[in-house]
């Protein structure tokens, strides 16, 4: 049964599902897109609602008739069990993807100008001409704007008066118009939503520049074999990324429309740096791994011990590992080392 009901994250109208086992409900949400909440464990209260918002405002797996994604907070096994079925053309389940909350805080920003950076690309992303207005409805301004939504009180999330909300949105918007990123009407006090922005020459400018230095975030392709049989491997990798304070990229998680070779190479070229194993003699690893050397990019290498490596490659500073137990840690310091 599908009903209207409020998105529990951002409090849009959003279209609701339940089902009963395990009894969990499935929102489609035009700001937060689509993801499951478990009743039973009320998993989504682990994190910072306020994070969650502006990540999910973000990444979110928007509406799209071709698409299947959604997030979940289920386990890591249901969620390769539900993954399996959806490659064999059962696609009841769709394509889940796991929320964890690392991922939410390795990506939230932590200065006030990364803000202002993501909010920038955010507005580009709303409209295609330039010169236009973007109007943005009331709870999706939230959450592109970092604005906290929320506040903490004896353990619980309640959600903060409607005013406090708007006087956030508009030193942010004000802020932006100040540094000559955007322009906002100047009949606008602030006083309510819903009002056109305009993006200026300056604020172009400043997108094209971050778009040209992608590398500076905090995106890190790992090319690898996936499969059943490198499954502990892929999660020793992401480990260990996490615990270096980066977003590691699978392409098999990644929502897109495009076939998977451009799609794979936009992500590494928007990389800050990537990670490859070499393990399994895989080719696609080699040839992505040569696309990122060849852009400049830093790739650090690892391989299973006893592997043989490849001629022109074999010299390379490699991470050589017998377990995948000892991954996460040298992995973790390697970034730390070679990248921070």
């Amino acid at each position: 049964m599908v009903d209207n009901k409020k998105c529990f994250v951002c409090g849009s109208n959003a279209s609701v599902q339940l089902v009963m086992d395990p009894v969990k409900y499935f929102y489609d949400c035009p700001v937060c897109g689509r993801y499951e909440y478990y009743v039973m464990f009320a998993e989504l209260t682990e994190f910072n609602l306020n994070h969650l918002g502006a990540y999910l405002a973000y990444n979110g797996f928007k509406h799209n008739f071709n698409e299947y994604r959604y997030f979940t907070t289920m386990s890591k096994e249901q969620c390769d069990e539900y993954k399996k079925e959806f490659k064999n053309g059962n696609i009841s389940h769709g394509h889940p993807v796991r929320l964890e909350n690392e991922n939410v805080e390795n990506w939230y920003p932590k200065s006030f100008a990364e803000k202002v950076d993501y909010i920038l690309l955010y507005l580009n992303s709303k409209n295609p001409y330039w010169g236009e207005s973007i109007i943005l409805e009331k709870e999706e301004m939230i959450s592109c704007l970092f604005v906290d939504r929320y506040e903490l009180k004896n353990g619980k999330w309640e959600r903060r008066a409607d005013e406090a909300l708007l006087n956030q949105a508009y030193y942010m918007l004000r802020c932006l118009a100040e540094q000559k990123f955007i322009e906002l009407p100047g009949t606008w006090n602030g006083s309510e939503y819903n009002r056109p922005i305009i993006l200026t020459p300056t604020g172009y400018a400043r997108i094209d520049m971050l778009q040209k230095n992608s590398s500076n975030g905090k995106n890190v392709l790992v090319a690898m074999k996936f499969g059943e049989d490198t499954k502990i491997l892929r999660e020793a990798i992401r480990q260990g990324i996490h615990e270096a304070g980066y977003i590691a990229i699978l392409i098999d998680e990644v929502e897109h429309n495009d076939f998977i070779t451009p799609e794979l190479l936009k992500y590494i070229r928007d990389s800050k740096f990537v990670v490859v194993d070499l393990s399994h003699q895989n080719n696609g690893a080699y040839f992505e791994e040569g696309y990122a050397m060849g852009l400049g990019k830093p790739v650090i290498q690892l391989c299973k011990k006893d592997v043989r490596l490849h001629f022109d490659i074999a010299q390379k500073n490699t991470i050589i590992w017998e377990t995948e137990e000892e991954i996460p840690e040298r992995l973790k310091n390697r970034i730390k080392a070679t990248i921070d």
